[in-house]
């Protein structure tokens, strides 16, 4: 018995030295290849979030009925969900910070979350509005991931829908 567990432990434990060597002399190429993928990640949201956006105030642009407006915002939003785990939703809120759609957690919708702060302290909606009227952009903060407990790293985009008193956004969670 004993010396089967050794021979199972000499089969596996030069891999794993072998892992661990490569962690330690390539570092940089797994750094290199997590800026990479973040770069990737940068470049589907704000592909994403621009396209939804100006297709969204395009179809806004002739309706000046509010509530028709809200219905066509959550209509809009709430089917798009992509990235490989289907955790990229849009989310559209008023410059003042209430939330019109979000396709991830429509019960959201109609609240107003300008005092919401993450599990660090950080006012992340204060902040999508500053970076949307700055011309849009990225920044990163904590948020609930749909269906799970507890609040997850997220690489936001967000950018103002023209023509609107809105901005639209989606981020993904990033480890």
């Amino acid at each position: 018995m004993a010396g089967a567990f050794f021979s199972a432990c000499g089969r596996i434990l030069p891999v794993c030295v072998l892992f661990l060597l490569a962690a330690l002399i390539f570092p940089s190429g797994i750094a290199r290849a997590q800026e990479r993928t973040e770069q990737c990640v940068k470049e589907v949201l704000q592909a994403v979030v621009h396209t939804s956006g100006s297709c969204l105030s395009e179809l806004l642009r002739d309706i000046s009925d509010e509530k028709e407006r809200i219905q066509l915002i959550r209509k809009f939003v709430k089917p798009i969900q992509f990235l490989p785990d289907r955790t990229g939703y849009l989310y559209v809120y008023t410059l003042e910070g209430v939330v019109i759609g979000h396709g991830g957690m429509p019960e959201l919708e109609g609240k107003n979350l300008i005092e919401h702060r993450d599990t660090r302290g950080f006012y992340d909606v204060r902040m999508a509005i500053t970076t949307a009227k700055k011309g849009g952009g990225f920044f990163e903060h904590y948020w609930r991931k749909p269906g799970q407990s507890g609040e997850f790293r997220k690489l936001t985009y967000v950018e103002v829908l023209d023509g609107t008193g809105c901005f639209i956004g989606s981020g993904a969670y990033v480890p």
